[in-house]
């Protein structure tokens, strides 16, 4: 069985995308937990109607994500899951994407942590794999997929994979403890696939999984909080697993490159968004806080559903 965590904090739209994706899974072993962080756009009261499958739980304030995924984690250990995903809600599954990812962990024990190839929403021709960690100057260097690089087998080997869609093996999550509460969100998963490594497994990108992931579409709504988790967790992960022989380079190069190169591209970004009014009407963007949209009617969630193929297949 796999466990499934999905964590919601008013993005009704997406989750509805989101779990509709998952009813179409053509692997049917699953097992999906919703942990709301007390949204106020109908999102408990949706998933209760439309997905009566999926278990619920409901926070009375918006703890974080990290601490979402791990009440999400300890339900599911305890429902005896033998994998557990940690999916984001704006993230939609096609329809092999689980069964490709199961494939390659049930036939290479050495594999303890899968993520997928990931299509962004707004920019379709970028297809995310994960990235690889460059303790020596505290870099993140994305890899993403090239059509033409013709590959012999269905993964490959990364150091982490993105944590809006990554599966780890029951036992990783047992002796790590789920989840660093540390960060709150970002590079939680990049710590847990080094914690994997420690522990003898790889982390593998399962290359006929395909998701398509609307990215930063919570985060993007509170640019000051955003930049500064980013800019923080950086520093901190990779000042908690660098090596002294590492400090020389990696000390200046944190806080004269990379932590100043993270907050001109978000500067950058956030004007951009701001601007840009056409394509990013339905992802606003402020500097501080966050206005949640007015609850959605009963018309326009039966459109969202219909738009999502909640319907098709059902009688």
């Amino acid at each position: 069985m796999i466990g499934i965590v999905i964590v919601t904090w008013n993005g009704l739209h997406e989750t509805l995308k989101c779990l509709t994706s998952l009813r179409h899974q053509t692997y049917p072993q699953w097992q999906a937990v919703v942990v709301d962080n007390a949204s106020q756009d109908g999102t408990p009261d949706c998933i209760a109607d439309y997905f009566p499958e999926v278990c619920l739980i409901q926070n009375e304030r918006n703890t974080g994500y990290v601490h979402a995924n791990n009440q999400g984690i300890d339900y599911l250990m305890a429902q005896d899951c033998q994998w557990i995903l940690l999916l984001n809600n704006d993230v939609v599954m096609q329809p092999d994407a689980l069964a490709e990812m199961v494939q390659v962990g049930d036939k290479n024990p050495q594999i303890g942590v899968i993520g997928p190839l990931m299509q962004r929403t707004l920019r379709p021709d970028v297809i995310d794999m994960g990235g690889d960690l460059d303790f020596r100057w505290g870099r993140v260097l994305l890899r993403r997929c090239a059509d033409e690089t013709p590959i012999a087998k269905n993964w490959l080997p990364i150091d982490y994979v993105w944590g809006c869609t990554l599966m780890a093996r029951r036992e990783i999550m047992e002796k790590v403890g789920g989840l660093a509460p540390i960060y709150d969100a970002y590079f939680e998963d990049a710590e847990l696939c080094l914690r994997a490594k420690k522990l003898g497994y790889l982390t593998a990108v399962a290359l006929q999984s395909k998701v398509i992931h609307a990215v930063g579409s919570s985060g993007e709504k509170r640019f000051l909080w955003q930049t500064y988790l980013r800019t923080r967790n950086h520093a901190l992960f990779f000042l908690r697993f660098s090596q002294p022989r590492d400090w020389p380079t990696l000390l200046p190069a944190l806080f004269l490159w990379q932590l100043p190169e993270i907050v001109a591209r978000s500067a950058a970004l956030f004007l951009a968004r701001s601007l840009r009014r056409e394509k990013y009407a339905a992802r606003p963007v402020k500097l501080w806080g966050y206005a949640p949209s007015e609850r959605p009617t009963s018309i326009q969630i039966q459109a969202w559903l219909q738009e999502a193929g909640y319907f098709e297949g059902r009688s």
